[in-house]
């Protein structure tokens, strides 16, 4: 039963996937500059696990392999969260605000989707560039390290974290890049070969949403 709805469900929201994650983003945007933002940060979870439903949605295979991997990043970048808010370890010093929600030991259970949503789409995106292996692993990273640096900005802003020392260390761009490549190399370790219509949307939409409110915020 359950099954068949999901099924249903599924095949309705297929055809309006990247509309749906567009509207979410720009409403996001609109909600975030306007007089009742405290409200609407709040909704970032919900924003990331819809976009993780769809995204799941328009993938075209579920084999083993990508269940694994899809696992291990979620678990992966919980666990490099939990280093660097209990520690300071990999990314420098920073602690986590209420934005993303309910946490465990100081980490919001939600940051391992944000990370498995990044990996994914960049992994996607890359794995289509027709170079070596290295090249596609270290363009991923690259990419990823990209989204985080518009990420930053808006995290500090919004409560979704705040460092230490007040400003962010070179040590988080390094530390972002060196997890990426394990990452993105697990996705090729574990015989992944997603294809995904959403992927280069979502990645982009992404972009313009943080770049918007970058530049909104100066």
């Amino acid at each position: 039963m359950i099954a068949r709805i999901y099924q249903r469900f599924s095949t309705l929201l297929l055809p309006y996937s990247v509309t749906l994650v567009a509207l979410l983003h720009i409403v996001g945007i609109i909600g975030l500059l306007s007089p009742f933002e405290t409200y609407f940060r709040l909704l970032t979870p919900f924003n990331l696990i819809v976009c993780g439903f769809v995204l799941w949605i328009n993938q075209s295979e579920n084999r083993k392999g990508l269940r694994w991997f899809m696992l291990t990043v979620f678990l992966l970048g919980f666990a490099v969260e939990f280093l660097g808010v209990r520690y300071g370890w990999i990314f420098g010093e920073y602690s986590y605000g209420a934005t993303l929600g309910p946490k465990l030991a100081g980490v919001p259970v939600i940051i391992g989707l944000n990370w498995l949503l990044i990996i994914y789409c960049v992994s996607v995106l890359t794995d289509l560039l027709p170079v070596p292996l290295s090249v596609k692993i270290v363009s991923g990273a690259t990419l990823a390290v990209l989204i985080d640096t518009l990420i930053e900005p808006v995290a500090i802003r919004y409560d979704f974290w705040s460092w230490h020392q007040g400003f962010v260390p070179l040590q988080n761009y390094l530390g972002w890049f060196m997890v990426s490549l394990i990452m993105i190399s697990l996705y090729h370790l574990f015989r992944v070969k997603a294809e995904n219509k959403l992927a280069l949307p979502y990645y982009f939409i992404q972009l313009f949403f943080f770049l918007v409110l970058v530049v909104a915020l100066r």
